[in-house]
């Protein structure tokens, strides 16, 4: 008995030589589980593909994160630099020269009222 367990156990192994001769490509059990091995590469294909894409997708999420990091830092440079230009002490300062001055009095405010609109008259 332990001579046909040797001789099965032997038909069923799959030896380095039928590997580099091919020959288990012919035996019954690797027919059956063809499709099984088929099913597996598949599977192992998506697997890859999608590791890839994600990989990818990350890398253009850190560019576009990258890039608004820089674009929002560039617009707090441009609004502060706005800022500090538009206020009043710097704009007489520039306008100094050209003989605009500043209002020394304060700003009336305009109502004009349905009644009035033909004949724009003024309020203070």
């Amino acid at each position: 008995m332990a001579k046909n367990e040797k001789k099965k156990s032997k038909k069923n192994s799959v030896n380095l030589m039928d590997v580099l001769g091919g020959g288990f490509l012919v035996k019954e059990e690797f027919a059956r589980q063809f499709p099984f091995m088929v099913y597996v590469t598949v599977l192992l294909m998506l697997l890859i593909n999608n590791t890839y894409t994600a990989e990818r997708r990350n890398r253009e999420i850190a560019k576009a994160t990258k890039e608004l990091n820089d674009l929002t830092v560039e617009y707090v440079q441009l609004k502060s630099s706005i800022m500090q230009a538009s206020k009043q002490s710097v704009l007489t300062k520039k306008l100094s020269g050209t003989g605009i001055k500043e209002p020394v009095e304060p700003l009336k405010r305009i109502n004009v009222t349905e009644e009035s609109k033909g004949g724009m008259t003024h309020e203070n």
